[in-house]
């Protein structure tokens, strides 16, 4: 009988945790990002965000930080995906276009850096001009 109540508590808890969560999600956001923008701990922040994203597959913003983070480690093709998941949650996402657009020409891909940095100019960020200079 304790093995089955056991069994049953251990399935409850990895349910109840594998479930969406908004409220906790911008909570593990908002730690992250403060990792990452105050403290430059992109280790940390990079694992912050993971757990955001955990309890809401559906936030942009926690994906625009761990992109952030994951720049700064130099993993550059996980940045991408996280800068192209964040626009395709938010399609107009002017900071995260502008930061593939960054992680692009990082890669040396200068084609997809500037067709970003205008997406990003398109939908409003600005000081841009010196990036689009580079795509004329």
């Amino acid at each position: 009988m304790k093995k089955l109540m056991f069994f049953i508590a251990t399935v409850l808890l990895v349910a109840m945790t594998a479930c969406e969560n908004p409220a906790k999600s911008r909570v593990y956001t908002e730690e992250g990002s403060k990792l990452l923008l105050r403290y430059s701990n992109f280790e940390e922040a990079e694992t912050t965000l993971t757990k955001a994203i955990r309890y809401d597959k559906g936030n942009y913003e926690a994906y625009y930080y761990r992109g952030c983070a994951r720049i700064n480690m130099q993993e550059y093709e996980g940045a991408v995906a996280d800068f192209e998941q964040a626009v395709a949650l938010k399609h107009d996402y002017a900071d995260a276009y502008f930061n593939l657009g960054r992680t692009y020409y990082l890669m040396h891909d200068e084609d997809k850096a500037c067709e970003n940095y205008k997406l990003a100019a398109q939908y409003g960020r600005p000081n841009l001009e010196d990036y689009l200079k580079r795509c004329d």
